[in-house]
């Protein structure tokens, strides 16, 4: 009977093990299972995010036009004769000078021919009429071997560029992907490819949905390339909204350490990082001769006169005729000049186009702004008479530094005014922790010593009035 208990004591045993390794193996099937779907569900999605990623390359290819390589380009400059839509404040022969200018600034890209087209519309399905079509043919002729066509207004239908394209065998190119071909090759940190991405995605939308238009008026767009617009696009907003809480904490880290700001706003080539740079003495800044040469918005150390340090904010540039949903994702950066305690309206004073080009920035930045006021600059006054300069403006040559100092002694004259500073007298004792606290967290505009007595320094201070109160907090520790 002993030997019974042991041999059956010796089988549960062994049994308790066996259950014990299937069990084991069971978990390690169940887990090694997992990893394989968890790899496999990996794969899938990254093949599924390179599958879309090619889709999405031969569509904007196809609406967007490909800038690689460049082209010989030929301009054609259509302008509204008269009525409601003819433009005012500006001429064809200038509107032909900005479309020659964008095409400059794409690499390997040059203009061969130019043509003006006087319309009494922009809405028919070849854009011209059958004589001027005519005319097109023979000056695109007579040109040095076009390889596409840049028709220089914000925003073809996609059926009048098929057309077109039909008609002279070459890509044809609007305002709105010429502009975005410039964005991308000017695009160098992640927020600003960011943000180019957004702005292409309405464009391509939209020739998407004039293509998939039939005779009866219905939309028939494939779900799979509705789905992978909006799912591109909802990512790229995520990500620009991380972006926006990302600037929100660096601007309330600057407002907690009282840094004024000054936002440098302007026409795009106006001279915005070229006047930073001046007002700053920041070598390290490169301006170019470019358009949209700045993208993204940077802040950079000056000192006033008064020794108050303040940060200047480089912006993106604003350019007429093309469409707000080009610029809207550019908004969220915007916003750092928007909420600027003072804005510096930079324009070029010596550009032949500079009444539209002022206006129009006017025009685009007065719905974001508030109370902040604005300093007009007239840049590259050494190049116009004296009596070409607004009385109200300040007269600058960022190049030669002419009206720099006058300029700064502005911007510290409002910036005072509209921060609130306090301009202080504080007697403290030389060395001590109450004057190392003044130096540290305000500005020290004059320090003298006390003449009863030399222990004793008597400093001039900018401070907030909530300065004033951590000092008193400070002082009775």
């Amino acid at each position: 009977m002993h030997c019974i208990h042991k041999i059956l004591s010796i089988a549960q045993r062994k049994l308790q093990v066996y259950n014990k390794v299937d069990t084991i193996n069971k978990t390690t099937g169940m887990l090694q299972n997992i990893i394989c779907r968890l790899n496999h569900n990996s794969e899938e999605l990254f093949v599924r995010d390179e599958k879309e990623q090619r889709a999405y390359t031969e569509i904007a290819s196809r609406f967007l036009g490909i800038a690689v390589g460049g082209h010989r380009t030929f301009i054609l400059q259509p302008y509204i004769k008269w009525g409601r839509d003819k433009k005012r404040n500006t001429s064809p022969e200038l509107q032909m000078a900005e479309s020659v200018a964008l095409i400059n600034t794409l690499p390997n890209w040059c203009v061969v021919g130019a043509k003006y087209a006087p319309l009494l519309s922009l809405r028919k399905k070849q854009l011209l009429g059958s004589g001027a079509l005519e005319n097109l043919k023979k000056e695109l002729y007579k040109s040095e071997n076009p390889t596409a066509i840049f028709v220089s207004t914000n925003l073809l239908k996609f059926n009048q560029i098929m057309e077109l394209e039909k008609i002279f065998g070459l890509p044809v190119y609007d305002r709105y992907s010429i502009v975005v071909h410039i964005f991308r090759e000017h695009a160098k940190t992640a927020e600003a490819k960011l943000q180019v991405a957004l702005a292409e995605i309405p464009y391509i939308r939209k020739k998407i949905f004039e293509t998939c238009v039939n005779h009866s008026g219905i939309i028939n767009v494939t779900e799979e390339t509705k789905l992978m617009l909006d799912s591109k696009e909802k990512k790229l907003k995520y990500e620009l909204k991380k972006l926006q809480q990302h600037r929100q904490i660096i601007r309330n880290q600057r407002k907690k350490h009282g840094f004024p700001t000054v936002a440098v706003i302007g026409y795009t080539n106006a001279g915005k990082t070229s006047l930073i740079k001046a007002l700053t003495d920041d070598s390290s800044l490169q301006p170019r001769d470019k358009l949209f040469a700045t993208l993204d918005t940077t802040a950079h150390q000056g000192i006033l006169p008064n020794r108050l340090k303040i940060l200047y904010m480089d912006t993106i540039g604003f350019i007429q005729d093309v469409p707000e949903t080009l610029i809207e994702p550019f908004v969220v950066t915007l916003e750092d000049a928007i909420i600027a305690d003072v804005i510096i309206h930079i324009y070029d004073i010596s550009h032949p186009d500079m009444e539209a080009q002022y206006q129009h920035v006017r025009q685009t930045i007065k719905p974001m702004l508030g109370t902040q006021p604005v300093i007009d600059v007239a840049n590259k006054c050494d190049l116009v008479q004296s009596d070409c300069i607004p009385k109200d403006a300040i007269a600058v040559s960022a190049k030669t530094l002419t009206g720099i100092d006058l300029l700064r002694l502005k911007i510290q004259e409002v910036l005072l005014t509209t921060t609130g500073l306090l301009n202080m007298r504080m007697r403290v004792k030389s060395g001590s922790p109450a004057a190392a606290w003044l130096y540290k967290m305000t500005t020290v505009t004059n320090a003298e010593s006390d003449p009863n007595d030399a222990q004793y320094l008597i400093l001039r201070v900018l401070a907030t009035s909530l300065d004033i109160n951590k000092f008193k907090k400070f002082l009775k520790q």
